[in-house]
């Protein structure tokens, strides 16, 4: 009975937070797999430290984990990397730099014969970093454009993509996404 009394207690205190999302979700035609996906990003304005994860990403016809560019605003100052949530946490996330807001991310996702290449590319300083992860077997089927927030709300403007192309294994499209 105690332990029943401290958990109803703890709960009571406890703030938990719940993210926000909102999405974008496109799927190739039937039996498609990505075998590509990128485009620029333009950074918005980040008002306050806090839990905001803008990105772009592809997820698996598992649905096992994303595969993504994540802009992280919990520092207070953007930074985007690259890396692959959050279903193995032994394959570890990518380098990435800090970015500012007004300024534009290349972000490239290729599918190589034993591993994706994540390139990002901050435009106005030329900075490019570029990471493989081991997900050449996983079949992507879903690209996502996502706003993830805890915490916080969207106070930060519009997120733009532009430049985006989608490659599946017999086509390539062309995708302008914005708020």
């Amino acid at each position: 009975m105690l332990f029943l009394t401290v958990l109803v207690f703890l709960c009571s205190i406890a703030r938990v937070r719940a993210a926000t999302w909102y999405f974008l979700t496109y799927h190739p035609p039937p039996g498609g797999q990505f075998t590509g996906f990128s485009g620029t990003m333009h950074i918005p304005t980040l008002p306050k430290a806090g839990t905001y994860y803008l990105w772009p990403g592809l997820q698996p016809t598992d649905n096992s984990g994303v595969y993504q560019n994540v802009l992280d605003g919990r520092s207070g100052t953007w930074w985007i990397g690259s890396g692959w949530c959050c279903s193995n946490p032994s394959l570890p996330w990518g380098s990435g730099f800090n970015t500012y807001s007004g300024e534009t991310v290349k972000f490239s996702n290729t599918k190589g014969s034993s591993a994706w290449t994540s390139t990002l590319t901050r435009s106005s300083s030329g900075e490019t970093v570029s990471n493989d992860f081991a997900l050449s077997s996983k079949d992507f089927n879903q690209a996502i454009f996502a706003i993830e927030l805890t915490g916080v709300s969207w106070d930060f403007g519009p997120l733009q993509f532009s430049d985006v192309i989608i490659t599946d294994l017999h086509r390539v499209e062309h995708v302008v996404v914005q708020r």
